[in-house]
């Protein structure tokens, strides 16, 4: 007990902000540790089961969508943020852990987020929802898109829709937003299965499977929070995304999708004592200007891949450290 006090104080004292969640553990082999409310699940995908397991919440998660962040204090593989808190998963948020060296390693984890309820309730209080309802006649299976004000029926099994009909308080936003879908009436199986985002030019989508003979009445309404939308679109202003630290002695390449970062060697050693902090994850976005700021280091540093549809929404940055430039790194990306 005396071993387990002394280590939460100590991850106490990692920031000046205090940690809402601080975990430790031997890993040997790929391990997730799923978070939710005031709950962990640790999942092997690879390797041995976790041992000497110590972890304590300071707060719990929120229901609500925000991006946590997350600081790894000890632990020689990669350690990654891979499902931040969403309504698609039920405000789960998931951490990935890999040790592909052999034998089992020690690691440490800190992770961050907003837990002040004063917040959430003012945010719930000021929000203003915008709908739009839609209504048909669905026989087996169908797939309703609504982008902008109009919805588009396509039947994937079964005769067309019949008496489609829809009304949308206000557009649906030509940017990403996170879409619930409510009042759902019909004898079949209606679900949301596609979020609006740039690759799917701001769709949401939804789909009907009528399991009875004939045509079914459906009726659904999708649901956006007007006051969500003008914070994510402050949340995604330029500002500071990722500062990376790496021993480097030859060339880099360092590539950044979401909540995740991965470097490759092109010439040269293997990165040493490589970490990722991440401040908010990367938006799968094409119109981002990235800019990308040497903190410490003597060699060339420079983005040659901006996010875009083609690379999946990835940034990626090379670092030149041959020679008299290999050293220890600090690198700031901004977007």
């Amino acid at each position: 007990m005396r071993l387990l006090a002394t280590f939460f104080l100590a991850a106490m004292a990692w920031a000046q902000d205090r940690p809402q969640f601080v975990w430790r553990g031997e890993v040997d082999g790929i391990a997730f540790l799923y978070l939710h409310a005031n709950r962990l699940e640790v999942k092997v995908q690879e390797g041995a089961p976790v041992e000497r397991q110590q972890f304590h919440f300071s707060h719990s998660l929120p229901e609500v969508r925000q991006d946590a962040r997350l600081s790894v204090r000890e632990g020689r593989g990669y350690v990654h943020i891979v499902d931040q808190p969403r309504l698609d998963n039920q405000y789960t948020l998931a951490v990935a852990i890999e040790d592909r060296q052999p034998g089992s390693s020690l690691y440490s984890i800190a992770l961050y987020w907003d837990a002040s309820s004063r917040f959430f309730e003012a945010s719930r209080a000021e929000a203003k929802t915008d709908t739009a309802t839609w209504s048909g006649r669905v026989d087996r299976e169908a797939v309703i898109s609504c982008q902008a004000r109009s919805c588009v029926s396509s039947a994937g099994a079964g005769a067309p829709v019949a008496g489609e009909r829809f009304k949308f308080t206000r557009p649906l936003p030509n940017r990403a937003v996170e879409v619930s879908l409510e009042g759902a009436q019909g004898r079949g199986e209606i679900r949301l299965v596609e979020q609006p985002s740039e690759r799917n030019r701001y769709t949401a989508r939804v789909s009907i499977r009528d399991p009875q003979a004939g045509a079914g009445d459906y009726s659904f309404t999708l649901a956006w929070s007007r006051s969500r939308e003008k914070e994510a679109a402050l949340l995604e202003a330029v500002g500071r995304g990722l500062v990376w630290t790496g021993g480097v002695r030859g060339r880099v390449r360092v590539t950044v999708r979401g909540g995740a970062c991965v470097s490759q060697s092109l010439q040269g050693a293997a990165v040493e004592h490589e970490r990722a902090d991440f401040l908010r994850p990367l938006p799968s976005r094409s119109d981002l200007h990235p800019a990308i700021k040497t903190l410490r280091g003597a060699g060339h540093v420079e983005i040659v891949e901006v996010p875009s549809e083609t690379n999946n929404y990835q940034l990626v940055f090379e670092i030149d450290g041959s020679g008299p430039a290999a050293g220890d790194y600090e690198i700031e990306v901004d977007w």
